[in-house]
């Protein structure tokens, strides 16, 4: 089979795909880890998750944000992450997980559609547990495929009546207004 053979064409693209797929599934783990966070010692939102993002990146939550609102740029999306996730913030314990993970990629883009399911502990309610969809936009750079949207859409929770096992110690909170982000 040479180089020129539409069999070796087809086989070439599949393979770039696979590649893409596996890098574009990577870079999505290790968002996903370094935005979960509240057990043993590791709080949501750490800031190696902005080396998953492009530079003009935006987070939209359907709860929070109106379409095009959410945070956009490493530093919005840093102070969004502090603000919830910080020590004193509202949301001190975080697990999700992702399933039922699909990517569909078009040449330098792609999207990531998942299910996720977490359990939550805000500290003024009792802690639950949700199942929600996202789908990231993702776009190839100079440092590799990298998230352009994230875009997380509610869907069921429940009441749990306690998490078990070991939990990060909660300092003081903190008095706080609602977080906004201001353009």
């Amino acid at each position: 089979m040479s180089s020129t053979d539409p069999q070796y064409a087809a086989l070439a693209a599949r393979l770039q795909e696979l590649e893409d797929v596996r890098e574009i599934t990577e870079v999505f783990y290790e968002f996903h880890h370094a935005c979960t966070g509240g057990f043993n010692g590791l709080q949501a939102g750490r800031m190696e998750a902005l080396d998953c993002l492009t530079d003009d990146a935006t987070i939209e939550v359907a709860q929070l944000h109106e379409p095009g609102k959410g945070p956009r740029g490493r530093e919005a999306v840093y102070e969004y992450w502090h603000y919830f996730y910080g020590d004193d913030g509202p949301l001190p314990y975080v697990f999700q997980t992702s399933v039922a993970d699909k990517v569909v990629v078009t040449g330098d883009t792609a999207v990531q559609y998942s299910n996720m399911l977490g359990m939550f502990w805000h500290r003024e309610n009792q802690p639950v547990i949700s199942l929600s969809k996202r789908v990231n936009d993702f776009v190839r750079t100079e440092k590799g495929w990298r998230i352009r949207k994230t875009t997380i859409e509610g869907g069921f929770s429940a009441p749990l009546e306690e998490f078990r096992g070991k939990l990060n110690p909660l300092p003081a909170q903190e008095p706080r207004t609602p977080w906004t982000y201001q353009d």
